[in-house]
């Protein structure tokens, strides 16, 4: 199981960030996406196109050849551009169904439609095989006792670095305030001057942007797949009930422990043959922690009057 460790801190750094981000987004809106998977993945092929060498046959139109950037300022552009796509999603979409009274039910229904609509976009567009990002081939390295490459281990660092600063951005600054009072009451957030429509935009902006940020570092650590946001997306939705769905930091600590006990679950005896029901193990213990504890380990239960 040990050697399984690494994995485990990789998956889980992953499931944590995206809890994170669909944590904050349900806790504001109240809105359960189901098209999150597919902000993931956007932000992993469009950093695959803009880095990938001009003869790449990555896109199947010709005519869209990738770019040949560098790999960070694709990385960027991709995370701004998952922003932008979040915003317009808020705008031109949920939106209007939030101000003409659509039911939880309905809205639900529209983002599992908007996930298989955008998943086959990617397919349409994008070569069904993995891909890989141009990067150098490394070997694995001994970290105490954990066995990472170099650069999985700046993965780990920097996406370490990320959480302490979303932690701090909804701690500390005046929209991170405001995010949290909206998530609330959006009643009285309005009543003491919030705008609340304009921090549900941005609540969109910075979840959409985490989650296309993870999707860049799930493709440095395995590769590019037209559904690979759609392949963790039950992780990612077990990691942010864990922990208390809509608290952000009670989606982090569940997220990354989900990911812990998936990969190490592979190192047990009686899954020899069978690392495809790995997330049974995750599941199970999900679903224990919620019949001792339905509102999460974080969560607190509402009132209900």
């Amino acid at each position: 199981m040990i050697e399984q460790l690494g994995n485990g801190l990789l998956l889980g750094l992953i499931v944590a960030i995206a809890s994170v981000s669909l944590s904050l987004l349900y806790g504001v809106t109240r809105i359960v996406n189901f098209a999150h998977g597919e902000i993931i993945a956007l932000g992993a092929v469009l950093t695959l196109f803009f880095s990938s060498s001009p003869e790449s046959s990555f896109l199947y139109l010709d005519r869209f050849s990738p770019l040949g950037s560098s790999f960070i300022v694709s990385s960027i552009a991709s995370i701004l551009l998952c922003g932008v796509f979040g915003a317009l999603l808020e705008l031109c979409l949920f939106r209007p169904l939030r101000k003409n009274n659509y039911g939880n039910v309905a809205v639900l229904v529209i983002t599992i439609g908007l996930s298989i609509f955008l998943r086959h976009i990617f397919l349409l567009f994008a070569s069904a095989r993995p891909a890989s990002y141009a990067l150098d081939l490394q070997k694995r390295e001994d970290y105490f006792g954990i066995q990472l490459t170099p650069r999985n281990v700046q993965v780990l660092i920097i996406g370490s670095v990320v959480m302490i600063l979303v932690g701090l951005f909804l701690s500390y600054t005046k929209t991170g305030r405001a995010m949290r009072a909206v998530r609330d009451s959006s009643e009285l957030a309005s009543v003491s001057g919030i705008n609340s429509d304009y921090i549900i935009t941005l609540t969109w902006v910075f979840s959409s942007m985490l989650a296309g940020f993870t999707g860049i570092i799930q493709g440095v650590i395995n590769n590019v797949r037209w559904n690979m946001g759609f392949l963790i997306l039950l992780l990612i939705f077990a990691g942010s009930i864990l922990g208390g769905i809509g608290t952000s930091f009670g989606a982090m600590f569940g997220g990354f422990i989900i990911g812990m006990l998936v990969q190490l679950s592979v190192g047990l005896s009686f899954m020899d043959g069978h690392t495809e029901a790995k997330n049974a193990i995750a599941l199970a213990l999900m679903i224990l922690i919620l019949l001792i504890r339905p509102q999460g380990i974080f969560g607190s239960k509402e009132r209900i009057s």
